[in-house]
């Protein structure tokens, strides 16, 4: 298959990939986060540490990132100098509306700096809230730009040289670790770490998510280790040896003394196939149509990538089915199931969509039992009809959430940015 291909040369290259631009975005984001306006919504320090993480496993090359690291820092606190020393605070005013930039990020700035110029601009820079400010803000007082330089290089070589050797850390306790937990989920938890700062980044500077929101990070990120946990256990073939033909063989025994819950498991399947991918397309557009465009964005969006998805990881990993299934699929590969993965992405928008909107705790209650029950019956469906190993189930409903709540949490953001209203 072409998919298989695609993917053995991606597998083959990435590395290089990495090795071959990994410098170059580096230093854009280190150079962009010294920049006002700009720098706020770029993760330079978390670039900085996955470089020395990388530099650890030998994809990158220690001295360069270092070396990179500095640079990009320095020259771009040196622009974000240069234009406060040019426009002042004019220039903030004008368009901080745009990038979230509050009076609280300016005032705890000027606090910094009312202390000591040289001290700020070094504790400055290992503040979040502050580091993409505080070099616009001292170009807007009367330091020489002479001294400016003095204290941007101490902070910036400071900063690159602790933030890439806590990367580098952290890929010794990978390679320590890898050994007893499998490469694969070792790669999920920074991986998941990465998506824990990205939400408390985003915020923290600009106060977007709502309480309930924080449940969709939790989903997220344990989909995420539960689909990486599955993946690791594909391939190492454990799981097929052990839970995997347990329930296949205990299914089997349950067909043949109750054969009409495999009549039920064969509606429920047909079920489970179908309608929750034309609900997500029809609600999705009617939605669009409505001009609620954020909830159809999300229900369409997330339909569309977990079908990719779902495609591309059945390609990739050519899992074979279980030799007794009871329907007949024609070269379908068995990782992750498909019908796990649709219903669980499907029913997770639901109830984010729906669950705020409902008073009654009752009724929000039940609807949330209804949805969660679905989608663990569509699941065990595709298992009492043995057309899918128990992993392949569990690996579907990892891929589904985890699809769902990322596509919830990015629209969310986006539409934050772009229509800057409180989200509905």
């Amino acid at each position: 298959m072409p998919y298989t291909h695609f993917f053995s040369a991606l597998s083959a290259n990435i590395l290089g990939w990495i090795s071959g631009g990994g410098y170059v975005s580096l230093f854009v984001l280190t150079f962009l986060e010294g920049i006002p306006l700009v720098g706020m919504a770029i993760p330079g320090h978390l670039a900085i540490i996955i470089a020395g993480f990388l530099a650890r496993i030998e994809v990158l090359s220690l001295p360069i990132v270092l070396i990179v690291s500095v640079l990009g820092a320095v020259l771009g606190d040196f622009i974000g100098f240069t234009i406060g020393k040019k426009y002042g605070l004019t220039f903030i005013d004008r368009f901080r509306p745009y990038f979230f930039i509050t009076d609280a990020h300016i005032a705890k700035a000027r606090a910094l700096l009312s202390k000591h110029t040289g001290k700020s601009m070094i504790i400055g820079r290992f503040t979040p809230a502050t580091r993409a400010l505080m070099p616009f803000i001292v170009g807007t007082t009367d330091i020489h730009v002479s001294r400016f330089w003095f204290f941007n290089v101490i902070g910036g070589v400071s900063w690159a040289i602790i933030s890439v050797m806590a990367g580098y850390f952290l890929g010794s306790a990978y390679h320590l670790a890898s050994r007893y937990f499998g490469r694969i989920v070792l790669i999920a938890i920074p991986a998941i770490c990465i998506i824990i700062w990205g939400y408390r980044f985003v915020n923290m500077r600009f106060h977007i998510f709502k309480r309930y929101e924080l449940f969709t990070l939790t989903l997220n990120v344990l989909s995420l280790f539960a689909l990486a946990m599955t993946i690791e256990t594909l391939v190492e073939r454990s799981f097929k040896l052990g839970f995997d033909v347990w329930v296949n063989l205990f299914m089997d025994k349950i067909n043949h003394a109750w054969p009409f819950i495999v009549t039920c498991a064969d509606y429920l399947s047909r079920f489970g196939g179908l309608w929750p991918a034309l609900l997500s397309i029809y609600f999705g557009v009617h939605l669009l149509v409505q001009n609620k465009w954020r909830s159809g964005t999300i229900l369409l969006l997330s339909f569309g990538l977990n079908t990719f998805l779902t495609g591309e990881m059945k390609a990739f990993f050519m899992s074979p089915r279980p030799l007794n299934a009871l329907q007949l699929i024609a070269n379908s590969p068995s990782f992750p199931s498909g019908h796990s993965s649709t219903a669980a992405a499907f029913f997770v928008v639901i109830i984010y969509l729906l669950a705020p909107k409902i008073h009654s705790w009752v009724k929000r209650e039940l609807m949330i039992v209804l949805c969660v029950l679905t989608v663990i019956l569509i699941g065990l469906s595709r298992l009492v009809l043995n057309v899918h190993w128990a992993s392949d189930v569990i690996g579907g409903w990892a891929l589904g959430i985890f699809v769902a709540t990322s596509t919830i949490l990015f629209v969310r953001y986006v539409g934050a940015l772009v229509i800057k209203k409180e989200y509905k």
